[in-house]
């Protein structure tokens, strides 16, 4: 099977929407709990989903 030559570019290009989406998230969800958890679970999300796209990426 052949590799495509354009996944850095794929993959460039996916890690930007999910940043942009997780940038859009925080600035309009307005969570209202009592003790607020901060930016932490977004950041860890964030990376196991970068984590996921990388892994993905790479096997192919």
């Amino acid at each position: 099977m052949r590799r495509n030559r354009n996944m850095p570019i794929v993959a460039l290009l996916a890690v930007f929407l999910l940043v942009f989406i997780i940038v859009i998230a925080i600035r309009h969800i307005k969570v209202y709990i009592v003790f607020s958890s901060g930016l932490g679970p977004f950041i860890i999300i964030g990376l196991i989903i970068l984590l996921i796209l990388f892994v993905f990426f790479k096997g192919l």
